[in-house]
């Protein structure tokens, strides 16, 4: 237990933290800092329950008023209830009114009332105690003197409110100098003769007892409100004194006589409030009364008592963080959290005891990050001295060193996972860097199989030439399921590429449409024997592309356009020879006829390598149909001349494009131009514009004789000419149809051809437009 030392760093951490953590804990409870979050909890863990059946609420209420008058009654009217409520049985009355002032119509009043009160039922009033601003005097009213002998009690009906201004407790004893005062509640209790002995419990308070001038105030106590303003069984005043409540409803009960009528009486907000509703003040007493008269009141635990208990769950998940590994220890401090939680609630529910837990569920909360922050920093540091380490280190590839004795292992589970990975990384940590970083780092795709040909370490090239998302998603695949199956080559199966090693092959990649070059090499480990194979694929698609397109215009320099300069010149010596020359019309023409040949290989080659270095930046936005239109007029003549008529159908909203008009113009005049060579005298050559499906599309018909399907795949390549079926080779280099096709590459476009071989071709443009 090497760790359990004070000596230890991870002990002395883990010492300071924890003490600060207590400490912060202990300071959060005492101070009360967490008040609102400990008040909120307190409301949501109030236990509820049915209201008592022998507890009524004689109410005056909006109907007693309206019935009876304004307020206040006569004290002849609550005289007359008294004696209605004797007649019925009840066992004791608590009056909620102040009766500190004589009655202002008659002193009969006040007479009648006190004999009604003397008749019985046993009746209790409140007093009331004026608690002004700090510095002035207290004055406390008790009813005038008729009526206090008369009564059976009298009690306070003062409540304390939080700081959140929700009434959630109450001093059952309050007095000057000394708490003579017992509740209101607590009054009825004792002057009802069927109830047992009142024993008071709660949070003493005798430092301030027999100070003179001085409110004191004992037995503190929560309120367990059992449910919503209106949870008490209530009967309406006017009912009980016309006799519309039946003498069952409350005879051998204890009732409460108060106002909740709206501005009548006084109302507080209560945790079981709700909805912004006050709870009357009779029906808070009604509450109190029912606790005391089940022993159910909640006590809140003495300061330090709530401190020191604060502080026990946050050592125990301190604990479990030193002691369990980082999986458990977070399980614990959720447990811990909940549980606390729960204590609290239990503990108020069933003993009636109120334990705040605010400042242990947030020290719980704090203690896991703060200790895992620190773990990680010591993780951080250990991680930065080893990588330090390694940049100094002179030492061969799978060195390794004395490593420490289990005697001297830590207990610690964080600690333990260093020293494994400090040993691991001895053996591993260079050569796997070293593969890694190399094999990443290299530009070229490159794998790394072992001997049974399995990949272990594939760089980014690699999966982006088999299209993978990322290297690690080929580890573990096989080579031969990337390589030989998709050639079927029996040179690129692993095995003979590992034997051969080192080797060089290359192969088109069926399904990918790349050529790549393999190169095979093996590597072994210090023993010399050999451990896997390197496996590198150069992507020479585009370096054979480049030599077949360098071999088309070295054929097309070679032969097209230096047969019109050949033929040139043949007519150049022939014309010499006066008995061979021609005549000069003839000689004209074809002359004509060799220049523009030429000039129009040269204008369509010098199109197309534009229309290859255009960059689609430079790209504006423009009215397709423009285009279309200008094209048209550029080859109306030549319909004209072949008697070929020329049938618009253009769209007739905007078709708005993002593009180079002048290079679109030239590739529907490429169309047209095959059309009308293709053509008969007489037919007609139809041109649509028109939006389909968010594309703008462009069709050129002819009535042609067709083109033949197996020439369609080749027709949009350069120096290809794909002849009509049947048709005579009308010249040409091949690459009007190729301009057409690189032009909508850059128009993230498309263009094919379409059509039977009965009724001519049919091709096609199609681009995205712009909404």
């Amino acid at each position: 237990m090497n760790l359990l030392r004070w000596g230890h760093p991870v002990v002395r951490q883990w010492a300071w933290t924890m003490i600060a953590m207590l400490a912060a804990t202990w300071l959060a409870s005492r101070a009360d800092l967490l008040w609102r979050t400990d008040l909120s909890f307190y409301d949501a863990a109030l236990p509820g329950g049915p209201p008592p059946g022998d507890v009524v609420i004689v109410a005056v209420d909006d109907a007693s008023i309206a019935e009876l008058g304004r307020w206040p009654w006569r004290r002849a009217v609550h005289a007359a209830l008294l004696d209605r409520l004797r007649a019925m049985g009840v066992r004791a009355v608590g009056l909620d009114f102040l009766f500190t002032e004589p009655d202002s119509a008659t002193a009969l009043g006040d007479v009648a009332l006190a004999e009604a009160m003397t008749r019985g039922p046993p009746t209790v009033l409140p007093l009331l105690v004026d608690l002004p601003a700090s510095g002035a005097a207290i004055h406390e009213r008790l009813p005038i003197p008729i009526l206090a002998h008369a009564a059976a009690g009298i009690g306070h009906a003062q409540l304390e409110l939080d700081r959140d201004g929700i009434a959630r407790s109450v001093f059952l004893r309050e007095g000057f100098g000394a708490p003579t005062w017992l509740h209101f509640a607590a009054a009825l209790l004792r002057a009802d003769p069927g109830s047992r002995p009142l024993q008071l419990r709660g949070e003493r308070h005798p430092d301030l007892a027999g100070a003179p001038r001085v409110w004191v105030r004992d037995y503190h106590v929560l309120i367990p409100f059992l449910g919503p303003p209106g949870h008490f069984i209530q009967v309406s005043y006017a009912d009980v004194l016309r006799g519309a409540v039946s003498e069952s409803a409350l005879r051998g009960k204890l009732v409460l006589v108060g106002a909740t009528a709206q501005g009548v009486g006084d109302a507080y907000p209560t945790p079981r409030s709700g909805e912004n509703r006050a709870m009357a003040g009779i029906e808070v007493s009604a509450n109190i009364l029912q606790s005391l008269r089940s022993d159910s009141t909640i006590r809140p635990l003495t300061p330090w008592l709530a401190a020191l208990l604060a502080m026990v769950p946050v050592l125990l998940a301190g604990s479990a963080l030193l002691l369990l590994p980082p999986r458990r220890s977070w399980l614990v401090a959720v447990l811990l959290w909940f549980g606390t939680a729960a204590a609290s609630a239990l503990a108020m529910r069933t003993a009636g005891w109120w334990f705040p837990p605010s400042a242990s569920l947030a020290a719980l909360l704090l203690l896991y990050p703060l200790w895992s922050w620190r773990r990680l920093e010591a993780t951080q540091s250990f991680l930065e001295e080893e990588f330090d380490r390694l940049a100094r280190e002179r030492l061969p590839l799978l060195s390794t060193s004395a490593s420490p004795s289990a005697a001297l292992r830590p207990v610690d589970y964080v600690e333990q996972r260093m020293v494994l990975l400090r040993e691991a990384t001895q053996h591993l940590r260079q050569v796997r860097r070293l593969f890694s970083d190399m094999i990443n780092g290299l530009p070229d795709a490159t794998i790394l199989a072992d001997a049974a040909g399995r990949i272990v370490l594939a760089n980014p090239a690699a999966a982006a030439l088999f299209g993978i998302e990322t290297g690690a998603a080929l580890e573990e695949s096989s080579v031969d399921s990337h390589l030989y199956e998709r050639v079927k080559r029996d040179a690129l199966r692993f095995d003979a590429l590992a034997a051969n090693a080192p080797c060089t092959v290359e192969a088109a990649l069926d399904g990918l449409g790349r050529h790549v070059l393999i190169r095979a090499v093996p590597f072994c480990d210090s023993a010399q024997i050999r451990a896997g194979t390197i496996i590198a694929l150069a992507d020479i698609t585009e370096l054979r592309a480049a030599q077949r397109e360098r071999d088309d215009v070295l054929r097309f320099l070679s032969h097209d356009m230096k047969s019109p300069a050949s033929s040139l010149l043949g007519l150049a010596q022939l014309q010499r020879d006066p008995r061979r020359a021609l005549p000069p019309l003839e000689l004209s023409q074809r002359i004509d006829l060799l220049a523009h040949r030429l000039l129009t290989l040269v204008d369509g080659f010098v199109a197309l390598a534009r229309a290859e270095s255009t960059d689609p930046r430079a790209f504006e936005e423009f009215d397709l149909r423009d285009a279309v239109q200008d094209a048209c007029d550029e080859v109306w003549a030549t319909a004209q001349a072949r008697s070929i008529r020329l049938v618009t159908a253009i769209a007739e909203d905007p078709v708005v494009v993002s593009g180079d008009r002048q290079l679109l113009a030239r590739a529907i005049v490429n169309l047209l131009g095959n059309a009308l060579k293709f053509s008969p005298a007489g037919s007609a050559v139809n041109l649509r514009c028109s939006q389909r499906g968010g594309e703008a599309t462009v069709e050129v018909a002819d009535q042609g004789p067709g083109i033949a399907l197996d020439s369609r795949g080749s027709l949009f390549r350069r120096f290809s000419r794909g002849l009509h079926r049947g048709a005579t080779d009308p010249g040409g280099a091949g690459l009007g149809l190729a301009f057409v096709r690189v032009v909508m590459e850059k128009h993230r476009g498309r263009a094919w051809v379409d059509g039977d071989l009965e009724h001519g071709a049919v091709f096609y443009l199609a681009m995205p437009i712009i909404a």
